[in-house]
């Protein structure tokens, strides 16, 4: 498996296989704590050879630097139909956040898990500005 987008964005969406990602960052500023961020999301695209076709299990994890969770991981099942190409499949992965209370400047991160195997991180910096 190929983490091809693994990104934060102020939207994304799958539409028929095609990922559309707008906005692409990785810090966000407030003058105040706490605060709320209205909407963000996170879009991943994966790519599974055809040794990887049948179930995966899925999960994505969001915590501040201590490791706590901010919310509930996600997770679910994923199911890799054989390439029609005879060599990839690929996944669009899309998960909109709203309203995500912020207590404190830091770094957060989000983690992504294939299997309940790490597969990647993806820092979220939260400054506070004047």
């Amino acid at each position: 498996m190929e983490i091809e987008i693994f990104t934060l964005c102020d939207f994304a969406q799958d539409n028929n296989s095609k990922l559309t990602v707008v906005g692409t960052f990785d810090s966000i500023h407030s003058k105040q704590f706490p605060f709320v961020q209205q909407s963000f999301s996170v879009a991943c695209r994966l790519r599974f050879s055809e040794k990887e076709t049948g179930g995966h299990a899925m999960r994505l994890r969001f915590t501040d630097s201590n490791g706590d969770e901010l919310i509930k991981p996600i997770e679910g099942q994923m199911s890799i139909a054989k390439p029609r190409n005879g060599q990839y499949s690929a996944v669009n992965l899309v998960f909109n956040f709203n309203q995500v209370k912020f207590e404190k400047a830091g770094r957060y991160s989000f983690e992504l898990y294939i299997d309940d195997e790490w597969t990647s991180g993806l820092p979220l910096f939260i400054n506070q500005v004047s």
